[in-house]
């Protein structure tokens, strides 16, 4: 398809179906932010469609949607998850079998503009909490994960489950046969793919640690990838929520012509990149690869051959020491902040494009970098930031907002507008929220940290939190124009793990 550029503030030059992962920022914004730094326009389900949490549509009213608007745009980004049953928590709900599942991927056989699209492996976490999973993890769950580090040994179930006592056999029995469906529908996206009926397959692997029932079918899956080949446009590695942001990268690139653009990957210390952050089944610098290709990147070691620069701010050495969303770590590493930020200023200062993704802890930014960084005055020259939720998120985000960048930059359509306020919007839910004011407001309301609360704020509430936020902003550097809209903050599903807010930029709202 040849379609033509055009400079910011035209029309959009192309168009996007977003079959999105749910309703959540991440899976519909965050893809949309992602386009709209490009020039490109995306289409999403309307509201009667999306899910909400876990009230999950009818999917065959998505897939029939699917079907209508892939005819009326360039190309898709399609959660295969949400084609099937509705969303990805409707994928660890749902009791229909793999084979009533297979239909609504029916429309995916038929020709049509590229389908760029992501499958989960269902993650197994080790917490008494069925907010998210099915009911019998609570109280369950903790034995549940047990249970999958002991099986991924080749272990026979029955002496797993000698090592694990209390479990009930059909729990068990469930949770497996739920595990081996959607291990079929993982193979059946990877037939798809072989038959040349979906362009680009992420499969994402959700949570996980290497000892486990995930890291033993993320093998599986890498390994018939590599059989069925070739398995350049087929990517398995950790993440989930990302996964419609660096599709989307890929499309429209994909769309624009240009070139894959080359990105090195560099992080201080000798060791920082073989670390495997928590619920992560690889290392780090294998996973940002695996991201940036995902996104459509071409990967370099050759720091004069490369367009841009991720700078990795590596995990905090082991052992665990903290989870923003959790257990927030007592300090974070000033001194591997401090290098962190030397490294990109250094690279800034020798004309390398830079985007910096912080995984040094799980489900937020780290204060100190964010510190090293306005202290070395690098926020606003930066091409992508993101510090949220598991390694592989962050990485993958910052992955697609570079790769979209360049692409729209050689293309001329970017849209510095757009890109100004995903950099604020991460500032504000990444550090800001995550790492800074959740754990405070929690406290404030009274909500355990180890659980999914339920959370409806009062106005007063909400109006501190915006303040708050806003300062975090606008203490940063190179953002004091911007702020968080009063009376836009919501907590979408109704829990403080997450945020959705507009962000105003002086002569209106950004995002």
């Amino acid at each position: 398809m040849n379609i033509a550029a055009s400079s910011e503030g035209r029309p959009p030059w192309a168009s996007v179906l977003l079959l999105p992962l749910d309703d959540r920022p991440v899976s519909v914004s965050l893809p949309s932010q992602i386009a709209g730094i490009a020039g490109v326009e995306v289409k999403t389900p309307g509201r009667d469609l999306r899910p909400h949490f876990r009230e999950v549509p009818v999917a065959g009213g998505l897939a029939e949607w699917f079907a209508r608007m892939r005819t009326e745009t360039h190309a898709a980004v399609v959660s295969l998850d949400a084609l099937a049953c509705g969303s990805l928590i409707g994928s660890r709900l749902d009791d229909r079998s793999a084979a009533e599942m297979f239909v609504e991927w029916r429309h995916l056989t038929r020709p049509g503009p590229p389908v760029h699209a992501a499958i989960v492996v269902p993650r197994a976490p080790g917490v008494a909490d069925a907010t998210e999973e099915p009911h019998y993890w609570d109280p369950h769950g903790p034995g549940l994960h047990a249970l999958s580090t002991e099986l991924s040994d080749g272990s026979a179930l029955d002496e797993a489950l000698e090592r694990v006592p209390r479990l009930p056999r059909d729990v068990v029995r469930d949770w497996l046969s739920r595990r081996l469906r959607q291990h079929a529908m993982a193979l059946g996206a990877l037939d798809l793919h072989r038959r040349a009926l979906l362009q680009t397959l992420v499969i994402g692997v959700d949570d996980a640690t290497p000892h486990s029932l995930s890291a033993v079918a993320q093998r599986d899956l890498q390994r018939w990838a590599e059989l069925t080949g070739p398995p350049e446009d087929v990517f398995v590695h950790p993440g989930a929520d990302e996964t419609g942001a660096a599709l989307m990268a890929r499309a429209v690139l994909g769309l624009s012509g240009q070139r894959a653009p080359r990105i090195a990957i560099v992080s201080h210390g000798v060791d920082t990149l073989t670390r495997i952050a928590p619920y992560e089944t690889t290392p780090v610098g294998m996973t940002a690869e695996r991201q940036l290709m995902a996104a459509g990147a071409q990967i370099t070691h050759d720091l004069s051959t490369a367009d841009a620069v991720v700078v990795v701010h590596p995990p905090a050495v082991a052992p665990f020491d903290g989870d923003w969303a959790l257990s927030p770590p007592e300090r974070t590493d000033a001194t591997s902040a401090n290098a962190t930020a030397g490294l990109a200023a250094r690279l800034m200062s020798e004309n390398h494009a830079v985007a910096i993704a912080d995984v040094a802890h799980p489900n937020g930014g780290d204060p100190a970098l964010s510190a090293a960084l306005s202290t070395e005055g690098l926020w606003q020259g930066l091409l992508g930031y993101a510090g949220w939720n598991t390694a592989g998120n962050s990485l993958g985000t910052v992955a697609a907002q570079l790769v979209a960048t360049l692409t729209a930059q050689s293309l001329g359509t970017l849209n510095t507008s757009e890109h100004r306020a995903m950099m604020a919007r991460r500032i504000v839910e990444d550090l800001g929220w995550m790492s800074l004011i959740r754990t405070k407001a929690r406290r404030e309301i009274g909500s355990d940290p180890g659980r999914h609360d339920v959370v409806t704020p009062t106005c007063e509430q909400r109006g501190q939190w915006e303040s708050d936020l806003s300062e975090v902003l606008q203490g940063v550097g190179g953002f004091s124009d911007m702020r968080v809209e009063a009376g836009s903050l919501r907590l979408p599903w109704n829990r403080t793990f997450e945020l959705d807010v507009n962000i105003d930029h002086g002569s209106g709202r950004a995002s």
